[in-house]
């Protein structure tokens, strides 16, 4: 049955195509105003179903799908333009695949996957959500940072490789804990 924090979510997704056609229309403003809109949103339903106590199975698996494809668009679309360098939409990349396959890998030898993000995690996010406002923001001609983009191209491809360093080895302990304890 929909609920509220669903259909939030769901029309987050429909937004993924409307930023890209954004984007491949170079207006960043506009694109930058789409991408706010899902970030609050996604705040919003998670409030909702929260305080509301409308948590579904669903709603848990579709909330990060969205989350997740409205930033890869964005982050693809501005490499494609020129906007992000190469090497850094890699290693962000690099870093979801790995989680992805590592919650996988886990899944398989256990039975079961529950993920809860890490400080590290929160904050490359963070850093992530940044970046791309502001690169939409630059291109957009709404504020000036092209001399600070270097420096924060480094800091996310930092927190990118730490925090995915860092599931490793969550991912690492918890099935070697797991198999010792199958063992024994």
């Amino acid at each position: 049955m929909p609920n509220l924090p669903n259909i939030i979510s769901l029309l987050r997704l429909l937004l993924v195509p409307v930023v890209i056609y954004l984007l491949a229309l170079s207006a960043y403003g506009y694109a930058l105003a789409v991408f706010l809109l899902a970030s609050v949103s996604d705040g919003v339903d998670g409030w909702i179903a929260r305080h509301y106590h409308l948590q579904t199975k669903f709603g848990a698996m579709m909330d990060p799908v969205a989350d997740k494809l409205i930033i890869l668009s964005c982050l693809l679309m501005l490499t494609w333009q020129g906007l992000i360098p190469l090497w850094l939409a890699v290693f962000m990349l690099v870093r979801d695949m790995v989680i992805v396959l590592g919650a996988f890998s886990y899944q398989r030898v256990t039975g079961h996957v529950e993920i809860t993000p890490t400080f590290m995690g929160k904050t490359h996010i963070f850093f992530e959500f940044s970046l791309l406002c502001l690169v939409l923001a630059n291109a957009a001609a709404i504020v000036t940072v092209t001399s600070w983009l270097p420096v924060l191209f480094l800091l996310v491809s930092a927190t990118a490789v730490l925090s995915g360093a860092q599931y490793v080895w969550i991912w690492s302990r918890r099935t070697a804990r797991h198999l010792a304890e199958r063992t024994h």
